[in-house]
């Protein structure tokens, strides 16, 4: 066997290991390295470090999927590690992306930077007082990651200025008040528990107030002045946390549709409505264009011609092919079958629920059970698989951003719910189930044709007229949820659903 073929055979046990990131003294030798860099299935990340890649990926795109990965096999060479401050701080309040400058404490001696190829970097700095009783381990993206536990960063970020995160954090998280005091003990620092007390009080966590209070007396003779008294039975009471990704989900939601109101709201006034007939009519008319569309944008390869043979109930000529070809034919089939299915069902529900829409988990689940039930009819996937969310991690190709791990995604999608039914404005409560369906991502596939069908639903129940986003609109829509998702600007996704509404209306008229 030559060396090219070594190379590709070791290649190809790592990837189906999972092991897409490897270290320089994991190649057997120089020359196969050397090989597999050569040809594009090896790309220097840091030095000493490689990702496993196949020729035609993008660097920067596979860099972003396999950040975790490359983080987590960068930092064992240290015994002990930890993320902390304002990087633990973003974890533990649910945000799972690449982060541009990681923060890490280790007990290694070492102070440096160290820069990734892919723009990140990964600030380390000795903690001569590294106590591993203080780091807990969580999964991000699939790969255990340490982490300071909730009781450490929210010393740390007492230093910090008030930010709407740390607020979420304050008031979504249950804290060990006999580990808050053992830090405090150790040294007492009562400005910054001063701080904290005053964080507290704005999102109403008074059973913290009073163990503050109580731990600053305690161990220094700092005495806190009490400017408002609280009744007791708010210090006594175990108030109900919710998590702090949940808070920050909702905050989120309330922010954005006031910034859709005030920007857009002039201009969806203007949207003429229709009644129920027309609005039905419309839509079964637009069935084989919408279906087209809404299938190809996620990637699949069907033609008009298969679509319209397929739902006039014709069966398309069988191709001359074979095996995973052929598979990938069924797959084709069985999609356009499934979003065929669902939009039925959310027609019907459109009849049913005229000027009265309601969001629930169960319109969310029946929408995606007809969806993907062809395909289980066909034996492509298991029928259970239709009846719960993913319980695998989630990564979504051509962006950093990671979608909510499997364990938060029960509370995510009931807040998801309340929210959304909350949004007073019809079109607004479209455009934001759409955009928060897709964020959080509760499916392994179809997360993207639920949301579209959700989001016409709650336009057609209200009047306005079911848009179909384009295939050849991929890059602007897919570029306007990146811009939400990634740098908290949603008004481009905003701007780009009211277009096409507003394109819907010119061809009813």
């Amino acid at each position: 066997m030559n060396i090219k073929n070594k190379a590709l055979d070791w290649w190809a046990q790592k990837n189906k290991k999972g092991d897409y990131v490897v270290s320089g003294r994991e190649f057997p030798n120089q020359r196969i390295r050397e090989a597999l860099v050569k040809d594009s299935f090896a790309c220097p990340v840091l030095k000493g470090y490689w990702i496993l890649k196949r020729p035609d990926d993008d660097v920067e795109e596979v860099s972003e999927l396999l950040y975790w990965q490359i983080v987590s096999r960068i930092l064992a060479q240290f015994r002990y590690w930890s993320i902390r401050e304002k990087s633990a701080l973003a974890i533990l309040n649910g945000e799972e992306m690449p982060q541009k400058h990681l923060l890490v404490r280790t007990k290694g001696k070492t102070n440096r930077k160290l820069f990734l190829k892919t723009g990140c970097s990964l600030s380390l700095y000795f903690d001569p007082e590294f106590d591993e009783r203080l780091i807990k381990k969580i999964e991000i993206a699939g790969r255990p990651i340490l982490i300071d536990i909730p009781e450490r960063v929210l010393i740390d970020v007492g230093k910090l200025k008030p930010s709407s995160e740390t607020k979420n954090f304050i008031a979504g998280t249950q804290f060990d008040t006999r580990i808050l005091e053992a830090l405090y003990a150790r040294r007492p620092k009562p400005i910054i528990f001063k701080h904290l007390i005053d964080l507290a009080k704005e999102v109403k966590r008074y059973d913290l107030i009073s163990d503050f209070e109580r731990i600053i007396e305690t161990h220094t003779y700092y005495k806190v002045a009490k400017k408002e008294k609280i009744k007791p039975e708010f210090i006594a009471a175990k108030p109900a946390i919710r998590p702090a990704w949940v808070i920050r989900q909702e905050t989120q939601t309330r922010e954005f549709e006031e910034f859709h109101e005030k920007q857009l709201g002039l201009k969806i006034s203007q949207i003429k409505r229709y009644p129920l007939e027309k609005l039905l009519s419309q839509a079964r008319e637009h069935k084989r264009y919408d279906t087209y569309h809404s299938t190809t944008l996620e990637g699949y390869r069907v033609t008009p011609e298969e679509v319209d043979a397929l739902l006039s109930g014709l069966v398309p000529k069988e191709k001359k092919t074979r095996g995973k070809q052929y598979l990938e034919d069924i797959k084709n089939r069985m999609a356009i079958l499934g979003y065929s299915e669902a939009f039925d069902f959310i027609l019907g529900k459109v009849k049913d629920d005229f000027k009265k829409p309601l969001v629930s988990e169960d319109l969310v689940k029946d929408t995606f059970y007809h969806l993907f039930k062809p395909s289980a009819d066909a034996q492509i996937i298991d029928y259970l698989s239709l009846v719960s969310y993913r319980k695998i991690p989630a990564f979504i190709r051509g962006t950093r951003y990671v979608p909510p791990s499997y364990e938060k995604l029960a509370d995510l999608m009931t807040s998801f719910v309340s929210s959304v039914n909350q949004i007073k404005n019809p079109v607004i409560k479209a455009i934001l189930a759409h955009y928060f369906f897709v964020t959080i991502h509760p499916y392994g596939d179809g997360n993207g044709r639920t949301a579209r069908l959700l989001m016409n639903y709650l336009l057609l129940t209200t009047g306005y007229s079911w848009i179909t986003i384009r295939a050849d609109q991929r890059e602007e829509y897919f570029a306007a949820l990146k811009k939400g998702q990634l740098e908290g600007n949603i008004l481009p996704f905003g701007r780009f659903i009211l277009e096409m509404l507003k394109e819907q209306k010119t061809r009813q008229q």
